[in-house]
């Protein structure tokens, strides 16, 4: 199936804003005079240039994912990321971690600009109203990025001319969070529940992203309530698996979207609006050798992929051996060593930085299992409802209905909140291999150095557990003192 994008290239000038049918865009430069804020196609503009900054191959593109892999206890890197799957924070590795700020930061200037001048144009209040909740939405999404990976941060709620000369003190984790928080509860009220292109945020991708923050503030109430509102909306639903092959139709380079799709990163194949995030996981094409780009490795001896179920399907499409040609051909689980990370395959992207692969921040599994987990804890010990939302995902994983008991279910009997908890991690461990949520799983329920010690043998440092304020900042920013950084570096 033939991906049709809405495709927005904002020239220097932002004069020009031509759209298809689902959300990508390519700006070359953000929205900076206020002169421009004058019409509807204006706000839609300045919305573009918000999600624009999140398709650059420094975030979602690239490296901000290949960073989060290269942490996470199932792989171990190559190359310029051996260092970093070894837990130690090179210059280099500096160098990309400072472009993760930037390029946050970025985001949050552009959805400042939105937020500052939107207010004033006449146009539909509806439609104003949405953008706006797009714009909360999105600079929620950046400062939540910020704080999980730098600890607190300035907050900025004003647009700046040059993000080189900006101030503001880091505020703390609290602060950020609360921000994240307010920002999100205005997005929820202004998202609507469906929106006529993929690729842009609802009101369920508000409440979801709200499900996830309260988890990991350890609000399991709220994060069980407002993960059942999503799930109550009735407005998501699993795709169907029978077989390993059949998980293409999520994850495919051709999907335009699913069933359970709440909020994705969207991508084309083309080097215009591009994903280059199937090199990094050794696809191998017609781009490059047999054993695709080297990036990443896994080996059967790491607890997480030696304990994977053969009759896990999620397994069989994860996963690959060397590919015995340069199309593409995939070779699931027929050898020891090494393995490799399939989920995001592209055989037929026409370059390296051309993938059309969506890259997904939260799908109905996440408010599935967020209620799984937050319920149990909230209620000291799972209910059956938690046990069930559970079963769902666990069930579609072998090729079960999601909503009939099967042969492969957990069950309510001589379980603990902790041993429930353990359930739910592994088995967030295997539906998101590869989506960048299982090295912030570890850090956030304190685990990091105990799983890693055991997958890898490493005593990881605790610096590893945030990156290194740059030096950039520090140097530019007269509210931040060199004691300001974080400990370690």
């Amino acid at each position: 199936m033939r991906k049709n994008i809405i495709f927005c290239l904002l020239s220097t000038s932002l004069l020009t804003f031509s759209c298809k049918e689902i959300l990508i865009e390519k700006p070359e430069s953000l929205l900076a005079t206020t002169n421009f804020y004058k019409t509807a196609a204006d706000a839609n503009s300045a919305i573009s240039a918000v999600s624009s900054t999140l398709h650059t191959t420094t975030l979602y593109g690239f490296r901000y994912l290949a960073h989060t892999t290269a942490l996470e206890d199932y792989a171990s890197g190559q190359g310029f990321y051996i260092p970093m799957s070894q837990y130690q924070i090179t210059t280099p590795i500096i160098a990309v971690t400072d472009q993760f700020w930037a390029g946050f930061y970025k985001t949050i200037d552009a959805a400042n600009l939105a937020l500052k001048y939107i207010p004033a144009i006449s146009m539909d209040e509806t439609q104003k109203k949405q953008l706006l909740g797009e714009a909360y939405f999105l600079r929620a999404l950046a400062y939540y990025n910020l704080v999980k990976n730098f600890g607190g941060v300035p907050v900025r709620t004003q647009p700046t001319q040059d993000l080189t000369a900006v101030g503001g003190k880091r505020e703390t984790v609290e602060t950020v969070y609360a921000q994240i928080i307010a920002d999100l509860k205005l997005a929820e009220t202004s998202l609507p529940l469906t929106q006529s292109l993929a690729g842009k945020p609802t009101s369920g991708s508000a409440k979801t992203m709200l499900a996830d923050i309260y988890l990991v503030r350890e609000q399991w109430a709220n994060a069980r309530d407002k993960a059942e509102e999503v799930i109550a909306s009735a407005a998501y639903s699993l795709v169907t698996i029978k077989q390993s092959a059949d998980f293409e139709n999520i994850f495919g380079a051709g999907v335009v979207t699913t069933a359970e799709e709440i909020f994705s990163i969207k991508f084309q194949r083309s080097v215009a609006a591009g994903s280059a995030l199937p090199q990094f996981y050794h696809l191998p094409t017609s781009l490059w050798a047999i054993n695709g780009f080297g990036t990443f490795f896994g080996f059967p001896t790491y607890p997480l992929l030696r304990d994977w179920a053969d009759t896990d399907l999620r397994k069989g499409y994860n996963l690959y051996t060397a590919g015995p040609n340069k199309a593409g051909t995939i070779v699931a689980n027929s050898a020891t060593q090494p393995i490799r990370f399939g989920k995001f395959k592209d055989t037929g992207a026409p370059a390296s930085i051309a993938s059309g692969n969506d890259f997904p921040i939260y799908r109905y599994a996440d408010a599935l299992l967020i209620y799984a987990e937050a319920a149990s804890q909230a209620s000291q010990g799972p209910t059956a409802l938690a046990v069930e939302r559970l079963n769902m995902v666990h069930r579609r994983a072998y090729g079960f209905a999601p909503g009939s008991p099967s042969s492969v279910d957990f069950t309510l009997a001589g379980q603990t909140a902790a041993t429930f908890r353990d359930l739910v991690l592994k088995e967030r461990a295997y539906e998101f291999i590869a989506e960048g949520k299982r090295w912030y799983d570890l850090v956030r329920t304190g685990t990091a150095k105990s799983v890693i010690k055991a997958a890898k043998g490493i005593d990881i440092p605790n610096s590893v557990l945030l990156m290194p304020i740059p030096k950039q900042e520090i140097d530019n920013n007269p509210d931040i003192a060199p004691t300001d950084q974080n400990p370690g570096y």
